[in-house]
């Protein structure tokens, strides 16, 4: 086995500040981040808070030291249960959400695959950032990072130290029930976006550094 991995509106909260949000806004990019999100983002990366996603996008590309490109996704050789069909040639990757960047990477369509942590089948097809297609279209996918992710680093994260903290929480879900069921029972503080909207997350991953 081989792998390549470089990196490795409302607010409607949950009954509990752990037990994981639900977030729909007219600009999701834009939203404030729940207060423990913001301030476990924030230690993790060496600043007071992370209020947006926005701001964690920016993050990330300063970390790669600018737009996310496809060497920076973490693929592998394994059969894993995420997966892009792209010009008829299936890739395989460690977190489902690197499939979405892929489509942004890319001009032609692709058809994602994964799977929620529940065994659920997922699927989606993506065009860019402008289209994603959702099966179950109630499908939600989940952002977070590790709630003592700041204990594993000094302050100034590299990508891979960020893809440890992360990726373990990115994952998509049938529903919004199973995400909260879900999110009650992980050690990470998280946020569940509709996943139709997952290509602007991505897009933003893509801007240039300012």
């Amino acid at each position: 086995m081989t792998e390549h991995c470089s990196c490795c509106g409302t607010v409607t909260e949950s009954q509990t500040e752990s037990a994981g949000r639900n977030l729909t806004a007219e600009n999701p990019l834009q939203a404030e981040l729940p207060a423990e999100m913001s301030a476990t983002l924030g230690q993790f990366l060496g600043r007071e808070s992370v209020t947006t996603f926005d701001e964690w996008a920016a993050e990330i590309r300063q970390t790669v030291g600018g737009s996310i490109a496809v060497e920076d996704l973490c693929s592998t050789e394994e059969r894993t249960a995420h997966w892009a069909v792209r010009d008829g040639e299936r890739q395989y990757f460690l977190c489902f959400y690197d499939a979405v960047i892929l489509a942004a990477l890319s001009e032609q369509s692709v058809e994602i695959h994964t799977k929620s942590p529940g065994g659920t089948v997922i699927e989606a097809r993506a065009v860019g950032t402008d289209t994603l297609e959702v099966t179950p279209k109630e499908a939600v996918f989940s952002l977070g990072v590790e709630e003592n992710a700041a204990n594993l680093v000094d302050g100034n994260p590299t990508l891979e130290d960020a893809y440890g903290a992360v990726c373990p929480y990115v994952k998509a879900f049938p529903n919004a029930d199973s995400y909260r069921e879900w999110a009650e029972a992980v050690p990470a503080a998280t946020i569940g976006l509709e996943l139709d909207g997952a290509t602007e997350f991505a897009a933003a991953l893509l801007e240039d550094v300012q």
